[in-house]
């Protein structure tokens, strides 16, 4: 009875070392650079104007492509341009954390939330603005063979999603997969990140959206072109929206 005891603790004593060695808590100031770093990868965190394009992908097969261009400006303020497409025209702006949807020939913007779906699973959320750092308080991190799992929760209500699940590379921080939480707690989206190719420096070049409450079809929003560029502020004025080009 003694040696059967003796050896279930033992097998006790050696999963909780396994579990220990798989994951492993890491402080949060040393996380907190972690996430500054996995930021990094997906662009600028000043004014920018990125040329980007969102595909829907099902059984496999591209089925539409729909360019846009987003401005990205100074206090937190972003315009997508759809620039091609069956949405060619449309923009969306975000501006004192209120989304404002302009639809060709309208005269007035029309306000939204940050999760209206504005091609396949991507919502107005993705595309606009999703600031890690500047929107989302980490909480919690462990360290799990070859990857670092970040956990962030909103800092306020109105965000387009109010907990995420990140799991960047403990090599270099790399972004490599997240998962998307609604207030309900239930998941709404997982996503995955595309690493640029060794060419080129190293930089998220595409999101890729699964919605898992809708459907298994694959979002995907390209990264194309990103350029460091000053943006006027009169570019993210709501009233004015309609006359607005893109860049």
């Amino acid at each position: 009875m003694q040696k059967t005891l003796n050896f279930f603790a033992a097998c006790l004593c050696g999963s909780l070392l396994l579990q220990s060695a798989i994951a492993a808590e890491v402080p949060l100031p040393q996380a907190q650079q972690y996430l500054a770093t996995a930021e990094q990868f997906r662009g600028p965190q000043q004014s920018f104007v990125l040329q980007g394009r969102i595909e829907t992908i099902k059984a496999g097969r591209s089925e539409k492509m729909q360019p846009y261009q987003l401005l990205f400006g100074e206090d937190r303020k972003s315009l997508v341009i759809f620039t091609g497409g069956t949405s060619q025209g449309q923009k969306v702006l975000l501006q004192d954390q209120q989304f404002w949807l302009q639809l060709p020939g309208s005269r007035r913007a029309l306000r939204i939330t940050p999760l209206q779906k504005l091609m396949g699973e991507a919502s107005s959320g993705d595309v606009a603005t999703l600031n890690w750092q500047q929107d989302y308080q980490l909480v919690a991190a462990d360290a799990q063979k070859d990857e670092i799992q970040l956990s962030l929760q909103a800092k306020r209500e109105g965000l387009s999603y109010q907990r995420i699940e990140l799991w960047v590379s403990s090599s270099d921080q790399f972004p490599l997969r997240a998962e998307f939480y609604l207030p309900s707690g239930k998941q709404a989206k997982s996503a995955r990140f595309v690493r640029s190719s060794d060419s080129e420096a190293t930089r998220v070049i595409a999101m890729e959206l699964l919605d898992r409450m809708q459907s298994k079809n694959v979002t995907v929003l390209h990264y194309d072109v990103v350029t460091p560029q000053s943006l006027p502020a009169r570019l993210f004025n709501p009233q004015a929206l309609s006359t607005v080009q893109a860049i």
